[in-house]
Order: structure tokens, then C-alpha cells, then sequence
């Protein structure tokens, strides 16, 4: 099958206008983190004092045009996911969405969820901890992480944004071990 000349240089320049989105989005992110008066490691201190459950997610956002931390928390024990909306200005939180972890009276994680849930809550992990390990390490902000579950093992997949551009990092909980996955230039 032939591709016309306007269709390969169409598919080209749908490839390119992706890449310079990302790599706004992820400028503006760098500068959000520097200028950010409440840290991470604040905001995540702040959770896990006020709010019972385990952190599974956080990524910067917008709410009502100001920059917050979005970070989820799930409590297995009242079956809840919460939702909170942390101000990057001064730690204030802006929103709380509370859902239920049931349908039906069927709990809605499956079972990669369930048991990440549980290797963290078994293991000595310490999300503040290895943030710092990897923001010194790597020169560079932590801006999003998610916890994950595959083929048995359980480790938080973290993003950062260093000098040279955006770095990906997989940490067991189990064993706190470190592995890059991708750096984007």
C-alpha cells in the first residue's frame, strides 16, 4: 500500500505538534514545581497525618486556575477512595471527593489493586523517604507518581522533571529497589 506525499507529511506533522504539547505541558510543569510554596513532600506529610489509607497517586492539576497536587488515597478498611485537591500556593485543600469502593455491594478493585494495597501496607516502605532519595539522586522534582501491580511485583512508577528532561523510575515497595524505565531528552 503507497502513502500519498500529503498523507506521510500529515502523519508527520501530527507526531511533531504531539511531542511540542508534551513538551510544553512538561516546561510548565517544571516551572510549577519551582515555584510551588507547598512540597510534595509537604503535601504528602499532610495526607498521611490527616486522612486514613494508603497514597496511590498524585500528579499535578488545575482547580479553579490555580495549581494543586491531585492525590488520591484509598482506604481499605471503610472501603473508600478520597480525592483531594492540595494547593501547590500554601497547602490548603480545595476539594475532597469521597467514593465508595463497593458497587453493589462488590468491591470495585480488582485484584492487581487489592494486592498492591496489601504489599504496601505489609511492607516498611517510605513514599517521603524515596522521594527525597530520588530527587536528590537524579537532580530533578518529583511532578507525578502511581502505584502499580504487575506479574507480582508492586512498586510506584514516579516521574520527574531534572535539567535534562523527563525521567521515569520504578521502586519496589518490597525492597525499596530502583529501576529506570525511560528518559525523554
Amino acid at each position: 500500500m503507497k502513502l500519498s506525499k500529503k498523507v506521510v507529511a500529515s502523519i508527520a506533522l501530527l507526531i511533531s505538534s504531539t511531542a511540542s504539547f508534551a513538551d510544553e505541558d512538561d516546561a510548565i510543569s517544571a516551572l510549577v514545581l519551582n515555584q510551588a510554596q507547598f512540597s510534595i513532600e509537604q503535601a504528602i506529610k499532610q495526607v498521611n497525618s490527616n486522612y486514613p489509607g494508603q497514597i496511590i497517586e498524585l500528579e499535578l492539576d488545575e482547580h479553579k486556575g490555580q495549581g494543586v497536587y491531585e492525590i488520591k488515597v484509598i482506604d481499605i478498611n471503610a472501603e473508600q477512595e478520597q480525592k483531594l485537591y492540595i494547593s501547590l500556593e500554601n497547602g490548603e485543600v480545595l476539594k475532597t471527593q469521597t467514593k465508595s469502593l463497593k458497587i453493589l455491594g462488590v468491591n470495585k478493585l480488582d485484584d492487581d489493586e487489592r494486592q498492591a494495597l496489601a504489599a504496601l501496607q505489609d511492607s516498611e516502605f517510605s513514599l517521603s523517604e524515596t522521594l527525597a532519595e530520588l530527587e536528590s539522586s537524579l537532580q530533578g522534582k518529583v511532578h507525578e507518581f502511581e502505584l502499580e501491580n504487575e506479574k507480582g511485583i508492586t512498586y510506584y512508577q514516579f516521574e520527574l522533571m531534572t535539567q535534562s528532561g523527563k525521567r521515569k523510575m520504578i521502586v519496589d515497595v518490597a525492597s525499596g529497589q530502583q529501576i529506570p524505565m525511560t528518559r525523554h531528552d
